[in-house]
Protein backbone atom coordinates (compact mmCIF):
# COMPACT_ATOMS: atom_id res chain seq x y z
CA UNK A 1 0.00 0.00 0.00
CA UNK A 2 1.47 3.36 -0.98
CA UNK A 3 1.09 5.88 1.83
CA UNK A 4 1.34 9.26 0.11
CA UNK A 5 1.81 11.96 2.69
CA UNK A 6 2.91 14.55 0.18
CA UNK A 7 2.13 13.13 -3.27
CA UNK A 8 5.54 13.25 -4.91
CA UNK A 9 7.06 16.04 -2.86
CA UNK A 10 9.85 15.35 -0.40
CA UNK A 11 8.99 16.36 3.21
CA UNK A 12 12.03 18.65 3.32
CA UNK A 13 10.78 20.54 0.27
CA UNK A 14 7.32 21.03 1.75
CA UNK A 15 8.80 22.28 4.99
CA UNK A 16 11.07 24.75 3.26
CA UNK A 17 8.24 26.00 1.08
CA UNK A 18 5.88 26.42 4.02
CA UNK A 19 8.56 28.11 6.08
CA UNK A 20 9.51 30.57 3.35
CA UNK A 21 5.86 31.40 2.70
CA UNK A 22 5.15 32.06 6.36
CA UNK A 23 8.26 34.16 6.83
CA UNK A 24 7.83 36.29 3.74
CA UNK A 25 4.18 36.79 4.65
CA UNK A 26 5.44 38.87 7.57
CA UNK A 27 7.35 41.54 5.66
CA UNK A 28 7.04 45.08 7.02
CA UNK A 29 5.71 48.09 5.17
CA UNK A 30 5.17 51.79 5.78
CA UNK A 31 7.81 52.21 8.53
CA UNK A 32 10.24 49.81 6.89
CA UNK A 33 10.99 48.46 3.45
CA UNK A 34 12.86 45.36 4.52
CA UNK A 35 12.44 42.23 6.56
CA UNK A 36 15.40 41.41 8.77
CA UNK A 37 16.83 37.95 9.32
CA UNK A 38 18.93 37.72 12.47
CA UNK A 39 21.56 35.11 13.10
CA UNK A 40 23.48 35.74 16.28
CA UNK A 41 25.09 39.16 15.87
CA UNK A 42 24.69 39.07 12.09
CA UNK A 43 21.75 40.41 10.13
CA UNK A 44 20.62 40.16 6.55
CA UNK A 45 17.54 41.72 5.02
CA UNK A 46 15.20 41.31 2.07
CA UNK A 47 13.68 44.41 0.55
CA UNK A 48 9.95 44.63 0.03
CA UNK A 49 10.61 45.78 -3.52
CA UNK A 50 12.43 42.49 -4.16
CA UNK A 51 9.40 40.50 -3.08
CA UNK A 52 7.17 42.65 -5.29
CA UNK A 53 9.54 42.06 -8.19
CA UNK A 54 9.29 38.31 -7.65
CA UNK A 55 5.50 38.36 -7.54
CA UNK A 56 4.90 40.84 -10.36
CA UNK A 57 7.75 40.07 -12.77
CA UNK A 58 9.27 36.79 -11.67
CA UNK A 59 12.60 38.60 -11.17
CA UNK A 60 14.85 37.54 -8.31
CA UNK A 61 16.96 40.34 -6.86
CA UNK A 62 20.29 39.61 -5.19
CA UNK A 63 19.03 40.01 -1.61
CA UNK A 64 16.12 37.60 -2.18
CA UNK A 65 18.37 35.18 -4.07
CA UNK A 66 20.65 34.94 -1.04
CA UNK A 67 17.71 33.96 1.14
CA UNK A 68 16.28 31.46 -1.33
CA UNK A 69 19.69 29.80 -1.65
CA UNK A 70 19.99 29.62 2.12
CA UNK A 71 16.76 27.64 2.52
CA UNK A 72 17.48 25.57 -0.58
CA UNK A 73 14.45 26.22 -2.78
CA UNK A 74 14.55 24.85 -6.29
CA UNK A 75 13.46 26.80 -9.35
CA UNK A 76 10.11 25.02 -9.41
CA UNK A 77 9.53 25.68 -5.71
CA UNK A 78 10.44 29.33 -6.13
CA UNK A 79 7.88 29.59 -8.92
CA UNK A 80 5.27 27.98 -6.68
CA UNK A 81 6.18 30.41 -3.90
CA UNK A 82 5.66 33.30 -6.32
CA UNK A 83 2.13 32.10 -7.10
CA UNK A 84 1.25 31.44 -3.45
CA UNK A 85 2.37 34.85 -2.21
CA UNK A 86 -0.37 36.61 -4.17
CA UNK A 87 -3.00 33.89 -3.86
CA UNK A 88 -6.07 35.12 -1.92
CA UNK A 89 -7.46 33.00 0.89
CA UNK A 90 -11.29 32.81 0.90
CA UNK A 91 -11.82 33.70 4.56
CA UNK A 92 -14.38 35.97 6.16
CA UNK A 93 -12.41 39.00 7.38
CA UNK A 94 -14.80 39.92 10.19
CA UNK A 95 -14.92 36.35 11.47
CA UNK A 96 -11.13 36.05 11.26
CA UNK A 97 -10.77 39.28 13.20
CA UNK A 98 -13.03 38.01 15.97
CA UNK A 99 -11.22 34.68 16.10
CA UNK A 100 -7.82 36.29 16.64
CA UNK A 101 -9.23 38.03 19.72
CA UNK A 102 -10.32 34.72 21.28
CA UNK A 103 -8.11 32.78 23.67
CA UNK A 104 -7.46 30.17 20.98
CA UNK A 105 -6.62 32.79 18.36
CA UNK A 106 -4.27 34.70 20.62
CA UNK A 107 -2.47 31.52 21.66
CA UNK A 108 -1.99 30.60 17.99
CA UNK A 109 -0.53 34.00 17.12
CA UNK A 110 1.65 33.99 20.22
CA UNK A 111 3.20 30.73 19.04
CA UNK A 112 3.99 32.26 15.63
CA UNK A 113 5.14 35.48 17.30
CA UNK A 114 7.94 33.72 19.12
CA UNK A 115 9.73 33.55 15.77
CA UNK A 116 8.22 36.47 13.86
CA UNK A 117 9.19 39.24 16.30
CA UNK A 118 9.34 43.01 16.30
CA UNK A 119 12.69 44.71 15.82
CA UNK A 120 12.79 45.26 19.58
CA UNK A 121 12.61 41.46 19.85
CA UNK A 122 9.20 41.35 21.43
CA UNK A 123 6.62 38.70 20.56
CA UNK A 124 5.03 39.62 17.24
CA UNK A 125 1.46 38.74 18.27
CA UNK A 126 0.02 42.27 18.18
CA UNK A 127 1.67 43.26 14.91
CA UNK A 128 0.69 39.99 13.25
CA UNK A 129 -2.90 40.31 14.38
CA UNK A 130 -3.14 43.88 13.12
CA UNK A 131 -1.75 42.92 9.72
CA UNK A 132 -3.90 39.82 9.34
CA UNK A 133 -7.11 41.60 10.32
CA UNK A 134 -6.48 44.58 8.05
CA UNK A 135 -5.49 42.35 5.14
CA UNK A 136 -8.54 40.11 5.58
CA UNK A 137 -10.92 43.08 5.62
CA UNK A 138 -9.18 44.95 2.79
CA UNK A 139 -10.59 45.11 -0.78
CA UNK A 140 -7.84 42.81 -2.09
CA UNK A 141 -8.53 40.23 0.61
CA UNK A 142 -6.20 38.09 2.66
CA UNK A 143 -3.03 36.80 1.01
CA UNK A 144 0.61 36.62 2.12
CA UNK A 145 1.32 39.65 -0.04
CA UNK A 146 -1.51 41.71 1.44
CA UNK A 147 -0.42 40.77 4.97
CA UNK A 148 3.06 42.13 4.38
CA UNK A 149 1.58 45.45 3.24
CA UNK A 150 -0.29 45.98 6.50
CA UNK A 151 2.33 45.15 9.13
CA UNK A 152 2.53 48.27 11.32
CA UNK A 153 6.11 47.90 12.60
CA UNK A 154 9.43 46.47 11.58
CA UNK A 155 9.71 42.70 12.04
CA UNK A 156 12.58 40.28 12.19
CA UNK A 157 13.06 36.54 11.96
CA UNK A 158 15.55 34.65 14.08
CA UNK A 159 17.00 32.25 11.52
CA UNK A 160 18.22 29.68 14.04
CA UNK A 161 14.79 29.52 15.68
CA UNK A 162 13.01 29.29 12.32
CA UNK A 163 15.24 26.44 11.19
CA UNK A 164 14.78 24.71 14.55
CA UNK A 165 11.05 24.69 13.84
CA UNK A 166 11.63 23.47 10.28
CA UNK A 167 13.85 20.66 11.53
CA UNK A 168 11.27 19.70 14.14
CA UNK A 169 8.54 19.59 11.50
CA UNK A 170 10.85 17.39 9.43
CA UNK A 171 11.27 15.02 12.38
CA UNK A 172 7.52 14.85 12.96
CA UNK A 173 6.86 14.09 9.28
CA UNK A 174 9.53 11.40 9.32
CA UNK A 175 8.09 9.94 12.52
CA UNK A 176 4.63 9.89 10.95
CA UNK A 177 5.89 8.16 7.82
CA UNK A 178 7.90 5.60 9.80
CA UNK A 179 4.99 4.90 12.17
CA UNK A 180 2.62 4.31 9.25
CA UNK A 181 5.09 1.91 7.65
CA UNK A 182 5.44 0.10 10.97
CA UNK A 183 1.67 -0.02 11.41
CA UNK A 184 1.29 -1.59 8.00
CA UNK A 185 3.98 -4.18 8.80
CA UNK A 186 2.26 -5.08 12.08
CA UNK A 187 -1.04 -5.45 10.28
CA UNK A 188 0.53 -7.78 7.73
CA UNK A 189 1.96 -9.88 10.56
CA UNK A 190 -1.42 -10.13 12.27
CA UNK A 191 -3.10 -11.16 9.03
CA UNK A 192 -0.53 -13.93 8.57
CA UNK A 193 -0.90 -15.15 12.15
CA UNK A 194 -4.69 -15.45 12.07
CA UNK A 195 -6.85 -18.00 10.27
CA UNK A 196 -7.76 -17.03 6.69
CA UNK A 197 -11.26 -15.59 6.33
CA UNK A 198 -13.12 -15.10 3.08
CA UNK A 199 -14.95 -11.86 3.81
CA UNK A 200 -16.63 -11.97 0.41
CA UNK A 201 -18.70 -14.85 1.79
CA UNK A 202 -19.75 -12.96 4.92
CA UNK A 203 -22.32 -10.19 5.39
CA UNK A 204 -21.33 -6.88 3.81
CA UNK A 205 -21.05 -4.34 6.64
CA UNK A 206 -20.65 -1.47 4.19
CA UNK A 207 -24.19 -2.01 2.88
CA UNK A 208 -27.28 -0.61 4.58
CA UNK A 209 -29.19 -2.99 6.79
CA UNK A 210 -32.80 -4.16 6.36
CA UNK A 211 -34.41 -1.87 8.97
CA UNK A 212 -36.11 1.38 8.07
CA UNK A 213 -34.72 4.30 10.05
CA UNK A 214 -36.44 7.09 11.93
CA UNK A 215 -35.06 10.10 13.83
CA UNK A 216 -36.67 11.44 16.99
CA UNK A 217 -35.64 14.75 18.50
CA UNK A 218 -36.06 15.54 22.18
CA UNK A 219 -35.55 19.00 23.69
CA UNK A 220 -34.10 18.57 27.16
CA UNK A 221 -33.45 20.90 30.10
CA UNK A 222 -30.87 20.20 32.79
CA UNK A 223 -31.58 22.23 35.90
CA UNK A 224 -28.88 20.55 37.98
CA UNK A 225 -26.24 22.96 36.64
CA UNK A 226 -28.14 26.18 37.27
CA UNK A 227 -25.86 29.12 37.97
CA UNK A 228 -22.75 27.36 36.71
CA UNK A 229 -20.61 28.59 33.82
CA UNK A 230 -22.58 26.48 31.35
CA UNK A 231 -25.90 27.99 32.46
CA UNK A 232 -25.21 31.31 34.20
CA UNK A 233 -28.67 32.71 33.50
CA UNK A 234 -30.79 29.58 33.73
CA UNK A 235 -30.99 25.93 32.83
CA UNK A 236 -28.68 24.18 30.38
CA UNK A 237 -30.86 23.43 27.40
CA UNK A 238 -29.90 21.00 24.67
CA UNK A 239 -31.50 18.70 22.16
CA UNK A 240 -30.76 15.09 21.34
CA UNK A 241 -31.45 13.19 18.12
CA UNK A 242 -32.23 9.51 18.55
CA UNK A 243 -31.56 7.66 15.29
CA UNK A 244 -33.18 4.22 15.49
CA UNK A 245 -34.82 1.43 13.55
CA UNK A 246 -38.57 1.86 13.23
CA UNK A 247 -39.21 -1.69 14.36
CA UNK A 248 -37.10 -3.93 16.55
CA UNK A 249 -37.79 -7.07 18.52
CA UNK A 250 -36.58 -6.87 22.08
CA UNK A 251 -34.16 -4.22 23.27
CA UNK A 252 -31.72 -2.56 20.89
CA UNK A 253 -28.06 -1.81 21.67
CA UNK A 254 -27.30 1.87 22.20
CA UNK A 255 -24.37 4.02 21.07
CA UNK A 256 -24.12 7.60 22.38
CA UNK A 257 -21.96 9.73 20.07
CA UNK A 258 -20.50 13.17 20.86
CA UNK A 259 -19.90 15.63 18.01
CA UNK A 260 -16.72 17.68 17.69
CA UNK A 261 -16.02 21.35 18.28
CA UNK A 262 -18.26 23.59 16.12
CA UNK A 263 -20.21 20.59 14.80
CA UNK A 264 -23.73 19.29 15.46
CA UNK A 265 -25.78 16.09 15.81
CA UNK A 266 -27.06 16.61 12.25
CA UNK A 267 -23.55 16.19 10.86
CA UNK A 268 -23.66 12.55 11.99
CA UNK A 269 -27.16 11.60 10.84
CA UNK A 270 -25.97 9.69 7.77
CA UNK A 271 -23.42 7.66 9.70
CA UNK A 272 -25.90 6.98 12.51
CA UNK A 273 -28.55 5.90 10.01
CA UNK A 274 -26.20 3.21 8.71
CA UNK A 275 -25.89 1.72 12.19
CA UNK A 276 -29.61 2.12 12.85
CA UNK A 277 -30.45 0.20 9.67
CA UNK A 278 -28.63 -2.72 11.29
CA UNK A 279 -30.62 -2.48 14.52
CA UNK A 280 -28.44 -0.14 16.60
CA UNK A 281 -29.86 2.96 18.26
CA UNK A 282 -27.51 5.95 17.96
CA UNK A 283 -28.01 8.84 20.36
CA UNK A 284 -26.62 12.20 19.17
CA UNK A 285 -26.64 14.92 21.84
CA UNK A 286 -25.98 18.60 21.25
CA UNK A 287 -23.26 20.36 23.28
CA UNK A 288 -24.51 23.97 23.38
CA UNK A 289 -21.23 25.59 24.49
CA UNK A 290 -19.11 24.17 21.67
CA UNK A 291 -21.36 23.35 18.75
CA UNK A 292 -22.36 24.88 15.41
CA UNK A 293 -24.90 27.16 17.09
CA UNK A 294 -22.12 28.54 19.28
CA UNK A 295 -20.16 29.38 16.13
CA UNK A 296 -23.25 31.03 14.62
CA UNK A 297 -23.62 33.32 17.65
CA UNK A 298 -19.89 34.05 17.45
CA UNK A 299 -20.21 34.98 13.77
CA UNK A 300 -23.11 37.25 14.64
CA UNK A 301 -21.00 39.02 17.26
CA UNK A 302 -23.23 37.84 20.14
CA UNK A 303 -20.46 36.02 21.99
CA UNK A 304 -16.73 36.57 22.37
CA UNK A 305 -15.51 33.01 21.93
CA UNK A 306 -16.24 29.83 19.98
CA UNK A 307 -15.40 27.61 22.93
CA UNK A 308 -15.86 27.80 26.68
CA UNK A 309 -13.37 25.99 28.93
CA UNK A 310 -16.27 24.79 31.08
CA UNK A 311 -17.15 22.49 28.17
CA UNK A 312 -14.43 20.10 29.31
CA UNK A 313 -16.71 19.37 32.25
CA UNK A 314 -20.12 20.05 30.74
CA UNK A 315 -19.71 17.81 27.70
CA UNK A 316 -19.26 14.56 29.71
CA UNK A 317 -22.05 15.68 32.04
CA UNK A 318 -24.26 16.11 28.94
CA UNK A 319 -23.80 12.43 28.07
CA UNK A 320 -24.69 11.26 31.57
CA UNK A 321 -27.67 13.63 31.67
CA UNK A 322 -28.92 12.38 28.29
CA UNK A 323 -28.65 8.75 29.43
CA UNK A 324 -30.64 9.61 32.56
CA UNK A 325 -33.32 11.33 30.49
CA UNK A 326 -33.54 8.47 27.99
CA UNK A 327 -34.04 6.07 30.88
CA UNK A 328 -37.20 8.03 31.72
CA UNK A 329 -38.31 8.49 28.10
CA UNK A 330 -37.64 4.90 27.03
CA UNK A 331 -40.92 3.30 28.22
CA UNK A 332 -43.28 6.00 26.93
CA UNK A 333 -41.57 7.63 23.93
CA UNK A 334 -39.36 4.88 22.49
CA UNK A 335 -41.42 1.81 23.28
CA UNK A 336 -38.94 0.44 25.80
CA UNK A 337 -36.60 -0.29 22.91
CA UNK A 338 -33.36 0.97 24.45
CA UNK A 339 -30.91 -1.23 26.33
CA UNK A 340 -29.40 1.40 28.61
CA UNK A 341 -27.70 -0.89 31.11
CA UNK A 342 -24.58 -1.37 28.95
CA UNK A 343 -24.05 1.32 26.33
CA UNK A 344 -21.27 2.24 23.98
CA UNK A 345 -20.01 5.79 23.66
CA UNK A 346 -18.12 7.43 20.84
CA UNK A 347 -16.99 10.80 19.64
CA UNK A 348 -15.11 12.79 17.03
CA UNK A 349 -12.24 15.14 17.94
CA UNK A 350 -13.33 17.03 21.07
CA UNK A 351 -16.17 14.53 21.16
CA UNK A 352 -13.51 11.85 21.50
CA UNK A 353 -12.32 13.58 24.66
CA UNK A 354 -15.95 13.66 25.83
CA UNK A 355 -16.45 9.95 25.23
CA UNK A 356 -13.19 9.06 26.99
CA UNK A 357 -14.15 11.11 30.05
CA UNK A 358 -17.36 9.12 30.62
CA UNK A 359 -15.50 5.90 29.72
CA UNK A 360 -13.21 6.37 32.72
CA UNK A 361 -10.29 8.47 31.49
CA UNK A 362 -9.11 10.81 34.24
CA UNK A 363 -8.30 14.47 33.62
CA UNK A 364 -4.68 15.08 34.62
CA UNK A 365 -4.28 18.83 35.05
CA UNK A 366 -0.75 18.64 36.56
CA UNK A 367 0.43 16.73 33.47
CA UNK A 368 -1.37 19.17 31.18
CA UNK A 369 0.16 22.14 32.97
CA UNK A 370 3.60 20.63 32.50
CA UNK A 371 3.01 20.21 28.78
CA UNK A 372 1.41 23.63 28.26
CA UNK A 373 3.46 25.58 30.76
CA UNK A 374 6.85 25.50 29.07
CA UNK A 375 7.58 28.19 26.52
CA UNK A 376 8.65 25.90 23.73
CA UNK A 377 6.80 25.71 20.45
CA UNK A 378 4.47 22.74 20.03
CA UNK A 379 3.70 21.19 16.66
CA UNK A 380 0.49 19.54 17.83
CA UNK A 381 -2.33 21.99 17.00
CA UNK A 382 -4.81 20.23 19.30
CA UNK A 383 -2.77 21.48 22.27
CA UNK A 384 -4.20 24.93 21.62
CA UNK A 385 -7.55 23.46 22.64
CA UNK A 386 -6.39 21.08 25.35
CA UNK A 387 -4.46 23.78 27.20
CA UNK A 388 -7.71 25.73 27.62
CA UNK A 389 -8.69 23.16 30.26
CA UNK A 390 -6.18 24.75 32.62
CA UNK A 391 -8.80 27.44 33.22
CA UNK A 392 -10.68 24.84 35.29
CA UNK A 393 -10.06 24.62 39.06
CA UNK A 394 -7.30 22.08 39.87
CA UNK A 395 -9.51 19.54 41.58
CA UNK A 396 -10.28 15.85 40.98
CA UNK A 397 -12.96 15.26 38.34
CA UNK A 398 -14.88 11.99 38.33
CA UNK A 399 -16.87 12.04 35.09
CA UNK A 400 -17.07 8.29 34.51
CA UNK A 401 -20.49 6.76 33.85
CA UNK A 402 -20.72 3.10 34.94
CA UNK A 403 -23.22 2.31 32.18
CA UNK A 404 -20.51 2.79 29.54
CA UNK A 405 -18.91 -0.51 28.50
CA UNK A 406 -17.04 0.38 25.27
CA UNK A 407 -15.66 3.49 23.58
CA UNK A 408 -15.11 4.31 19.90
CA UNK A 409 -12.99 7.31 18.90
CA UNK A 410 -12.61 9.20 15.62
CA UNK A 411 -9.56 11.54 15.51
CA UNK A 412 -9.79 12.05 19.29
CA UNK A 413 -8.28 14.90 21.32
CA UNK A 414 -6.75 13.16 24.33
CA UNK A 415 -2.96 13.09 24.68
CA UNK A 416 -2.20 15.87 27.14
CA UNK A 417 -5.45 16.49 28.97
CA UNK A 418 -5.40 12.88 30.16
CA UNK A 419 -1.77 11.86 29.72
CA UNK A 420 -0.53 8.27 30.18
CA UNK A 421 -1.96 7.90 33.69
CA UNK A 422 -5.35 9.31 32.79
CA UNK A 423 -5.82 7.06 29.75
CA UNK A 424 -4.59 4.02 31.68
CA UNK A 425 -7.85 4.24 33.65
CA UNK A 426 -9.77 3.22 30.51
CA UNK A 427 -10.09 -0.53 30.93
CA UNK A 428 -13.03 -1.18 28.58
CA UNK A 429 -12.83 -2.11 24.86
CA UNK A 430 -11.47 0.77 22.73
CA UNK A 431 -11.52 1.44 18.98
CA UNK A 432 -9.34 4.34 17.78
CA UNK A 433 -9.56 5.62 14.21
CA UNK A 434 -7.04 8.10 12.79
CA UNK A 435 -6.38 9.87 9.51
CA UNK A 436 -3.02 10.06 7.75
CA UNK A 437 -3.64 13.72 6.77
CA UNK A 438 -5.19 15.09 9.96
CA UNK A 439 -3.73 18.56 10.64
CA UNK A 440 -5.82 19.25 13.77
CA UNK A 441 -5.22 16.08 15.81
CA UNK A 442 -2.18 14.57 14.07
CA UNK A 443 -2.11 10.79 14.40
CA UNK A 444 1.53 10.76 15.42
CA UNK A 445 0.71 12.91 18.48
CA UNK A 446 -2.86 11.98 19.34
CA UNK A 447 -3.54 8.39 18.22
CA UNK A 448 -0.28 6.50 17.61
CA UNK A 449 1.44 7.74 20.73
CA UNK A 450 -1.55 7.25 23.05
CA UNK A 451 -2.69 3.82 21.83
CA UNK A 452 -0.34 1.92 24.21
CA UNK A 453 -1.51 4.02 27.17
CA UNK A 454 -4.90 2.26 27.35
CA UNK A 455 -4.93 -0.80 29.62
CA UNK A 456 -7.75 -2.70 27.94
CA UNK A 457 -6.78 -5.94 26.23
CA UNK A 458 -9.50 -5.25 23.64
CA UNK A 459 -7.96 -2.39 21.68
CA UNK A 460 -7.97 -1.69 17.96
CA UNK A 461 -6.24 1.07 15.99
CA UNK A 462 -7.22 1.90 12.42
CA UNK A 463 -5.63 4.42 10.07
CA UNK A 464 -7.41 5.71 6.97
CA UNK A 465 -5.13 6.95 4.21
CA UNK A 466 -5.98 10.39 2.89
CA UNK A 467 -8.38 11.22 5.71
CA UNK A 468 -8.21 14.75 7.10
CA UNK A 469 -9.83 15.92 10.31
CA UNK A 470 -13.12 16.97 8.73
CA UNK A 471 -15.15 16.22 5.63
CA UNK A 472 -14.17 18.88 3.08
CA UNK A 473 -17.67 18.78 1.66
CA UNK A 474 -18.88 20.37 4.91
CA UNK A 475 -16.49 23.32 4.63
CA UNK A 476 -17.08 26.65 2.95
CA UNK A 477 -16.83 26.05 -0.80
CA UNK A 478 -13.97 28.50 -1.29
CA UNK A 479 -11.87 27.03 1.50
CA UNK A 480 -12.58 23.47 0.35
CA UNK A 481 -11.53 24.32 -3.21
CA UNK A 482 -8.35 25.92 -1.90
CA UNK A 483 -7.38 22.81 0.07
CA UNK A 484 -8.25 20.47 -2.77
CA UNK A 485 -6.15 22.58 -5.13
CA UNK A 486 -2.93 22.23 -3.16
CA UNK A 487 -0.63 20.20 -5.42
CA UNK A 488 1.02 18.23 -2.60
CA UNK A 489 -2.17 17.42 -0.69
CA UNK A 490 -3.97 14.25 -1.73
CA UNK A 491 -7.19 13.44 0.15
CA UNK A 492 -9.65 10.58 -0.04
CA UNK A 493 -13.20 11.27 -1.20
CA UNK A 494 -15.82 11.45 1.59
CA UNK A 495 -17.66 8.39 0.31
CA UNK A 496 -14.48 6.29 0.62
CA UNK A 497 -13.96 7.42 4.21
CA UNK A 498 -17.64 6.85 5.01
CA UNK A 499 -17.37 3.29 3.74
CA UNK A 500 -14.54 2.52 6.15
CA UNK A 501 -16.16 4.28 9.10
CA UNK A 502 -19.52 2.60 8.51
CA UNK A 503 -18.05 -0.88 8.38
CA UNK A 504 -15.69 -0.68 11.35
CA UNK A 505 -18.21 1.21 13.49
CA UNK A 506 -20.86 -1.41 12.86
CA UNK A 507 -18.41 -4.19 13.70
CA UNK A 508 -17.22 -2.58 16.95
CA UNK A 509 -20.62 -1.39 18.20
CA UNK A 510 -22.27 -4.66 17.18
CA UNK A 511 -19.63 -6.68 19.02
CA UNK A 512 -19.55 -4.75 22.29
CA UNK A 513 -22.71 -2.65 22.71
CA UNK A 514 -24.71 -5.31 20.86
CA UNK A 515 -22.84 -8.16 22.59
CA UNK A 516 -22.80 -10.22 19.39
CA UNK A 517 -19.54 -12.26 19.21
CA UNK A 518 -19.90 -12.94 15.47
CA UNK A 519 -18.84 -9.34 14.78
CA UNK A 520 -15.37 -10.17 16.14
CA UNK A 521 -14.47 -11.59 12.73
CA UNK A 522 -14.60 -8.05 11.33
CA UNK A 523 -12.33 -6.63 14.02
CA UNK A 524 -9.25 -8.26 12.54
CA UNK A 525 -6.49 -6.80 10.42
CA UNK A 526 -7.60 -8.93 7.50
CA UNK A 527 -10.94 -7.14 7.27
CA UNK A 528 -9.28 -3.74 6.83
CA UNK A 529 -7.07 -5.32 4.19
CA UNK A 530 -10.15 -6.73 2.46
CA UNK A 531 -11.95 -3.37 2.47
CA UNK A 532 -8.86 -1.72 0.98
CA UNK A 533 -8.60 -4.02 -2.02
CA UNK A 534 -8.74 -2.02 -5.25
CA UNK A 535 -8.93 1.30 -3.39
CA UNK A 536 -6.62 4.21 -4.13
CA UNK A 537 -6.82 5.18 -0.46
CA UNK A 538 -6.60 2.21 1.85
CA UNK A 539 -7.04 1.44 5.50
CA UNK A 540 -4.85 -0.51 7.89
CA UNK A 541 -5.81 -1.86 11.33
CA UNK A 542 -4.04 -3.62 14.20
CA UNK A 543 -5.21 -5.06 17.50
CA UNK A 544 -3.54 -4.66 20.87
CA UNK A 545 -0.51 -6.63 21.92
CA UNK A 546 2.89 -6.14 23.52
CA UNK A 547 4.58 -6.21 20.15
CA UNK A 548 2.17 -3.60 18.75
CA UNK A 549 2.68 -1.24 21.68
CA UNK A 550 6.44 -1.55 21.41
CA UNK A 551 6.85 -1.52 17.65
CA UNK A 552 4.32 1.24 17.01
CA UNK A 553 5.92 3.72 19.41
CA UNK A 554 9.52 2.88 18.54
CA UNK A 555 9.61 5.08 15.40
CA UNK A 556 8.39 8.05 17.45
CA UNK A 557 11.31 8.14 19.88
CA UNK A 558 12.12 11.69 20.92
CA UNK A 559 11.01 13.17 17.61
CA UNK A 560 7.76 14.51 19.10
CA UNK A 561 9.40 16.71 21.71
CA UNK A 562 8.41 20.40 21.73
CA UNK A 563 10.68 22.72 19.78
CA UNK A 564 13.34 24.47 21.81
CA UNK A 565 14.40 27.75 20.23
CA UNK A 566 18.17 27.63 20.69
CA UNK A 567 19.46 30.63 18.74
CA UNK A 568 22.22 28.24 17.80
CA UNK A 569 24.69 28.63 14.90
CA UNK A 570 23.86 27.05 11.56
CA UNK A 571 26.12 26.02 8.76
CA UNK A 572 26.12 27.99 5.55
CA UNK A 573 25.37 31.47 6.93
CA UNK A 574 27.48 34.09 5.14
CA UNK A 575 30.27 35.64 7.19
CA UNK A 576 30.51 38.87 5.23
Amino acid sequence: MAWRLFKGRRPQQCIALALVTSLLASLPTLAAEEIFFRYGSLERSVRLSSVEALVNEGRIEDDLALYLDLVGLSEAETDQLRRNLDRPLPLDGVLLSRFFYTDLGEELLEQVGTIVQTRSRQNGLLALRAALVQAATSPEGLSPLSVLRYLPVDMEINVADALAVANAVDRVIAATTDAIVQLEALSTEQVAQGPPIDYAELADLTAAGPARVMIQRFDLTDSSRDGQASAPRGHRQLYVDVVRPQQWRGQAPVMVFSHGLSSSPEAWHQWASHLASHGIVVVLPQHPGSDAQKVATFQAGLTQDIFEAQEFIDRPLDLTFVLDQLDQLNPSEIGGQLDLAQVGVGGHSLGGYTALAVAGAEINLPYLEQVCGDRFLHLNPSLLLQCQALQQPPQPYDLRDPRVTSVMLFNPVSSSIFGPEGLAAVAIPVMVMAGSHDPATPAVFEQFRTFPWYTSDSRSLALIEGQAHVDLSELDAGLANLLEGLPWLSLAQPEVIDRYLNALSLAFVGRYAGRRPEYSLYLRSGYAQYLSEGQTFGMVMVNAGTDVDRELTQPLGDRLEPVELPNAPIEGWPDD
